[in-house]
């Protein structure tokens, strides 16, 4: 199984790509796709689809998990949030690939225990559960690979307790 985890943002959106094999999980690639604040948004949207479309292609994930927005103070950032949120949707449907969507406490739940864990603490379990000599420089990055941990933990679960 492998998992595409996305972390969105209209400036930064992280991706990261996981595959479990034998109940052990591997770090493929990860990252952050990064447009320029000045730039249109739409030119940014398309930005982030074309360099998620050439990672689907290459890696052909089984599955492609978002983080699920939350809702912010400013109203302008969570249109924002909504408009990647469903580029990335839409990238996944395209592609055929099943999506997934898990909120922040979730992400943490699953990969450090606590639902309410620090971002420092969601680095060093995403570090560690995937054996990783270097860590990547986008936090964007590391929260997209606990989405895609965070999948492929409950997709376990869920076939443990007979639910789909």
């Amino acid at each position: 199984m492998r998992a595409l985890g996305v972390d969105p943002g209209t400036v930064v959106t992280g991706y990261g790509l996981v595959e479990e094999e034998d109940a052990r999980l591997f770090h493929l690639e990860s990252g952050a796709i990064a447009a320029s604040q000045r730039s249109d948004v739409a030119k940014r949207l398309r930005l982030m689809y074309s360099r998620m479309e050439g990672l689907v292609a290459r890696y052909k994930p089984d599955a492609f998990v978002l983080e699920s927005s939350f809702y912010a103070k400013n109203v302008h950032t969570t249109i924002r949030l909504g408009q990647i949120s469903g580029v990335m949707l839409l990238l996944a449907e395209s592609a055929g690939i099943p999506v997934y969507e898990y909120s922040p406490m979730e992400v943490k739940l699953s990969v450090v225990g606590y639902g309410a864990a620090k971002k420092e603490q969601v680095y060093q379990m995403i570090g560690h559960l995937l054996k990783m000599e270097k860590m990547p420089d986008s936090h964007h990055a590391t929260d997209a690979l606990a989405v895609a941990v965070c999948h492929l933990h409950s997709r376990k679960m869920k076939e443990l307790s007979g639910l789909k």
